[in-house]
């Protein structure tokens, strides 16, 4: 990542390493000169209240994971449910799990993972909530495969967007692409990001590739390097 000419990295699948190698990676992110900025969380926050008191020791071990990493963002998944049962059950989730998110300075952001509809109900939740170290991860490969353009995710996110899973795929599958290596419209995502004044890391998001397209990952990381870079320089 720091050879290709990045300056942040994200810690996916890190529920696995021992809390000693959480420490020591953050470690190694100081000696390489790279942010250490998010951390993808595996397990998702619960969708219906008889789910919340198994999944909240878990949800604070992946935080306690995310502290020790040194990142300022972890990345969240929204189980499904029928909507009263979830509103509650995301409710009493975030309430619990948010105040200590802001207490080791991490912002929990809510990934969009469906269709339009479902994003504006995790919205409308949020903001009932009001509770300050809780926003958003626009993750375009998703908008783009549930019927939204990245864009249009962003700016229905707004001012609660915290981070970024920038990818790119051709509108049929989670290809997991650098940005610019498919058919998402990348000038209008940029535009919409500088709209909403979003001020955290542009991460993109490349790993985790269907099986019929293993990923180069200095190859897929460079190009996702130098096609931003160019992007975002006007």
């Amino acid at each position: 990542v720091r050879a290709c000419g990045l300056d942040g990295c994200e810690f996916s699948h890190f529920q696995h390493l021992a809390p000693e190698v959480q420490t020591v990676l953050n470690g190694v992110c100081a000696d390489l000169g790279l942010t250490p900025w998010s951390a993808h969380s595996w397990v998702p926050l619960p969708g219906n209240p008889a789910q919340v008191a198994e999944a909240l020791p878990k949800l604070h071990d992946s935080l306690a994971g995310a502290a020790r990493l040194g990142v300022s963002v972890m990345v969240l998944h929204a189980a499904g449910g029928e909507p009263i049962g979830r509103r509650e059950a995301l409710g009493q989730t975030l309430r619990d799990l948010a105040p200590a998110a802001e207490k080791v300075g991490i912002t929990l952001a809510i990934e969009n993972c469906a269709p339009r509809a479902d994003l504006e109900f995790l919205i409308e939740t949020v903001d009932s909530l009001a509770l300050p170290a809780v926003g958003f991860n626009i993750d375009t490969g998703h908008a783009a495969l549930h019927g939204m353009t990245p864009a249009e995710a962003i700016r229905l996110m707004g001012h609660r967007l915290a981070t970024t899973h920038m990818q790119d795929n051709f509108g049929k599958r989670d290809d997991h692409l650098p940005p610019g290596k498919g058919t998402i419209d990348w000038i209008a995502t940029r535009d919409a990001l500088l709209e909403v004044e979003y001020q955290g890391m542009f991460m993109v998001e490349i790993s985790d590739c269907p099986p019929e397209r293993e990923p180069d990952a200095m190859v897929d990381t460079q190009a996702a390097n130098d096609f931003l870079r160019e992007l975002f320089k006007s």
